[in-house]
């Protein structure tokens, strides 16, 4: 496993990561937004009580208290600067917020951390400033511990908020840490008319590292989008959106496909020609180094076959 920088449209309290972030005040008090979600959702009392033994807690530092009724296993509270004017050390309180907030989840042996855009609510933190700073303190962390792999997660609700944060990652030149998610391009869900085959081969650490990091399209050209949600692969034609092969991997090497059959959609109903088909881009799309400007030819026949000129 690598380490990847992920943006989900959550709530912080969704998360299933070994720890969250919660977006604290130096009282480490209940408030609103984030805060007042992650004393609900892990039970207000305890966590109130949980504060009091490590609070207060100055801005740009963290400190942590179990996570009690949440999916996460700890919580991180991390403090982050009122916005005044980007003058008065803002950045550089901010970016400490998120640097200890990580090296707690490091020092707690935590594989995942979900964060939410610390200051950017209430605070009045600039979004695009807020996600700049994030992100370069992420990427100093991730630098820092080559060795470790880490899986870090912001939960973003407002889908204008998570489309800057993705735009913040590739300006910062770090689109390889994020993983293709369904929302990122257009699709429509496998129709009723399928059929199914298994699939017998094993992936190797780095294949299916490439193949849970999917792939997004540069242009709306007939390629391929593809990600990942859970065990399971979704590939979709990019021109179309059509799925046309879901793929739900087991732990023993063996897998089932289940592979679109609607003649308006996918012209193949040939069980053995599809297996040949995905295993040759499986082959391509397991490869660490794949290039989608070098989508090889069997991409192309495929689009041709299915608009009947195959």
């Amino acid at each position: 496993m690598k380490s990847s920088i992920e943006i989900r449209k959550s709530s912080i309290v969704e998360l299933d990561t070994d720890a969250i972030v919660n977006a604290a005040n130096e009282d480490l008090a209940a408030g609103g937004g984030v805060s007042g979600a992650v004393f609900r959702a892990a039970g207000h009392e305890r966590m109130r009580r949980a504060c009091d033994a490590v609070g207060p807690c100055e801005t740009g530092k963290a400190v942590v208290t179990p996570g009690f009724a949440l999916k996460a296993g700890i919580v991180i509270h991390a403090v982050g600067p009122v916005w005044i004017d980007g003058a008065h050390g803002e950045p550089e309180k901010l970016k400490s917020a998120y640097r200890n907030a990580l090296e707690l989840a490091r020092n707690h042996n935590c594989r995942s951390v979900g964060f939410p855009l610390i200051s950017s609510g209430a605070y009045g933190y600039p979004v695009k400033q807020a996600w700049a700073d994030a992100v370069s303190a992420c990427l100093e962390h991730l630098r820092t511990h080559k060795g470790d792999a880490l899986r870090i997660v912001f939960a973003i609700p407002n889908e204008v908020v998570r489309r800057a944060g993705k735009e913040a990652v590739r300006r910062a030149g770090a689109g390889a840490l994020m993983p293709a998610q369904k929302e990122d391009w257009k699709t429509l869900p496998m129709p009723g008319k399928t059929a199914s085959f298994p699939l017998v081969r094993p992936f190797g650490g780095d294949e299916a590292d490439a193949l849970r990091r999917g792939h997004v399209p540069g242009a709306m050209e007939d390629k391929w989008f593809w990600y990942m949600e859970g065990s399971t692969l979704f590939a979709h034609r990019s021109w179309t959106g059509y799925c046309i092969y879901k793929i739900d991997f087991g732990k023993d090497g063996r897998h089932t496909v289940t592979v679109n059959r609607d003649p308006e959609q996918y012209g193949c109903t040939d069980i053995k020609e599809d297996r040949e088909t995905l295993n040759k881009l499986l082959d391509r799309w397991a490869e660490p180094s794949y290039d989608p400007c070098e989508e090889w030819l069997s991409e192309t026949y495929d689009s041709l076959k299915k608009a009947g000129k195959g």
